[in-house]
């Protein structure tokens, strides 16, 4: 039996469906068998961000009996598997309980879902807090981000879900942000974890791909996978090499080598 983790937000563009992505890449280069399930069910966007324009089989072909559950996962060529939810406005009328209800059948043959709740702390975001095990909060360095992620962080103790704790993603040191260790006083969790604003990260989804896939030595690479380290209780470091980054990437723009 897998676990549930969903990945919820006080507000709307802090990087949770970025966050969602890499870290479900970062597990799968660890061995484990993982699905993203898009819980923003009014504006699903994690099929976007891989390249599905749109998603040819999602939750709504299976509420609707057109296609069995495992029909409707979309297997991308990173590895990452991804269950979403039709764009169609006629769809938006859909009955998402039902949805959500799925989860307790796709954990039984997966060893972690992340659920990419929808933005903020509505019915859609309480709903994937209820049928999740855990909860991990996703934030920037920024004082009304970090006050909603602590709205987040209660809401979800609130429904008696475990916190594993606060990502604080976008961190620029070379701007006046809030230190990441305040991030966590105020949002009363501790922080698991920070990522580096990185140009790799929009570079390698523009290539819609997760950039722990496409770009292993970037920055924000090394971050993604030292949260999924310290989720899963391992010891293992990782860190990114920006110049073997950037000089890799320069090769496949120019076409002298591949990357996924």
């Amino acid at each position: 039996m897998g676990e549930i983790i969903s990945i919820i937000s006080g507000k709307g563009g802090v990087g949770k469906t970025t966050v969602a992505l890499n870290l479900a890449s970062a597990f799968n280069k660890k061995g484990y068998n993982t699905l993203v399930f898009d819980g923003n069910v009014s504006s699903p966007t994690g099929a976007l961000y891989l390249g599905y324009l749109p998603a040819d089989r999602t939750i709504n072909n299976v509420l609707k009996g057109d296609i069995e559950l495992d029909g409707a996962i979309l297997t991308h060529d990173s590895g990452v598997k991804l269950l979403t939810c039709s764009l169609g406005i006629a769809d938006l009328k859909s009955d998402y309980r039902k949805a959500f209800g799925l989860l307790n059948t796709l954990k039984k043959k997966h060893d972690v879902i992340f659920l990419d709740a929808g933005a903020g702390l509505d019915e859609e975001a309480q709903l994937a807090i209820e049928a999740s095990d855990f909860v991990i909060v996703v934030t920037n360095p920024e004082l009304p981000a970090t006050i909603d992620a602590l709205r987040a962080v209660r809401l979800a103790r609130a429904f008696n879900k475990k916190v594993l704790g606060v990502i604080v993603n976008k961190v620029n040191y070379g701007l006046p942000q809030l230190p990441v260790e305040e991030v966590g006083n105020i949002a009363e969790a501790p922080v698991i974890g920070s990522i580096i604003e990185d140009d790799a990260v929009h570079e390698a989804f523009a290539y819609n791909q997760p950039v722990v896939h496409m770009r292993p030595n970037a920055k924000a690479s090394a971050d993604f996978m030292n949260i999924a380290s310290k989720i899963l209780g391992e010891d293992k470091k990782y860190r990114g090499n920006a110049i073997l980054d950037r000089f890799s990437f320069w090769l496949h723009k120019i076409g002298l080598k591949y990357l996924p």
